[in-house]
């Protein structure tokens, strides 16, 4: 029993082996083929075999060669992509009246809608904000009160400055920064099955170990943990043990702590002022302290592995800090960050 074959899907085919088959039928019918033989022999539709010869006919053989489909058309121009990458870079929301923070594909749909009269679906949006180099992230937190014309001159001209007369004193450049470190911490983000939420067991208690910091940036650290709030003695005593430590002068960069600027610390460093200058970063600028990323870094090594029951959790804080110090390569990375790019320029690297 004769059985007909099965047809192709030339859909299926690459543009090379495609063009080959069409050549080879128009080859063939020109030569006294009827065209649905063809199609048999082919494996193809006798129509498409039609459509083959009525572009030979009408083009000759360049109907006959392949050419990259040219896909779906895009309804903004490069004009509008251009002026909407733009605007979701260089503009918040609430600046267009849409009465949020944070740019959502709801949004963004909406505001191309009100810019250019078009409708487009979210996962259209979606494929133009990943078109345009755009991805969904946490922003950073920023205070309205930050000076951003302070933030340039600390940048460009007070820390150049410190640099060069840091050279002249031949001092240590070091960045002082603290924070705290708690049980109840967020946690990072785990896989699991969809529609389930995954669990993971903690302590459930809500204690708290603070961390001061000072980084160099030749991949040296110094610390101390304590579970009280830091205060002018305690900021006093750090400061003797770092004397201790250093028998060059000390350029030490900080932010604008109340125990930091307190009288007592005043009266310190005017006491050991050869030794000891401190300077003090623009105010809501800790993205400028390098000293910030160690903090960074902490907190995600406990976001990712929380505290077990019965483990100690200063001591677990304190032994991790001495690791990070052990690492003179991560210390240095953490200079290494596009947000103090400015330490590096200064400092020649």
């Amino acid at each position: 029993m004769n059985t007909m074959a099965e047809r192709r899907d030339a859909r299926t085919l690459d543009h090379k082996t495609l063009e080959e088959m069409r050549r080879l039928a128009v080859k063939r019918v020109l030569a006294g083929e009827k065209q649905r033989a063809v199609a048999r022999a082919l494996e193809v539709h006798h129509c498409t075999v039609s459509k083959w010869m009525a572009c030979y006919r009408s083009e000759g053989e360049n109907g006959l060669a392949s050419t990259k489909a040219s896909g779906r058309r895009r309804e903004l121009s490069p004009n509008q992509e251009e002026r909407l990458r733009r605007i979701i870079v260089g503009k918040d929301p609430r600046q267009l009246n849409f009465g949020v923070a944070l740019w959502s594909l709801a949004i963004i749909t909406q505001l191309v809608e009100n810019l250019f009269g078009i409708v487009l679906h979210k996962t259209t949006v979606m494929r133009y904000l990943h078109r345009l180099g755009l991805s969904a992230q946490q922003p950073t937190r920023q205070a309205f009160r930050r000076d951003e014309d302070e933030c340039r001159r600390w940048m460009m001209e007070e820390f150049p400055r410190i640099v060069r007369e840091a050279k002249r004193r031949q001092a240590t450049i070091l960045f002082e920064d603290e924070a705290g470190v708690h049980e109840d911490g967020p946690l990072d983000r785990t896989w699991g099955e969809k529609g389930k939420r995954p669990v993971v067991k903690v302590t459930g208690l809500r204690r708290k170990t603070n961390v001061l910091s000072v980084i160099s940036p030749r991949g040296r650290l110094w610390f101390r943990c304590y579970n009280a709030r830091l205060n002018a003695e305690r900021f006093i005593d750090f400061l003797k043990a770092l004397l201790h430590d250093f028998t060059k002068p000390i350029d030490l960069i900080l932010d604008r702590h109340p125990a930091h600027g307190a009288a007592s610390v005043r009266r310190f460093v005017h006491e050991h002022r050869r030794r000891l200058r401190l300077h003090f970063l623009p105010s809501y600028a800790p993205d400028l302290n390098p000293d910030e990323h160690v903090w960074t870094y902490l907190k995600g090594l406990f976001r990712r592995d929380p505290i077990e029951q019965g483990e100690d959790l200063s001591k677990a804080v304190y032994n991790t800090m001495h690791a990070i110090r052990k690492d003179t390569a991560l210390v240095k990375s953490f200079f290494e960050n596009p947000e103090v790019a400015y330490v590096r320029k200064a400092l020649k690297w």
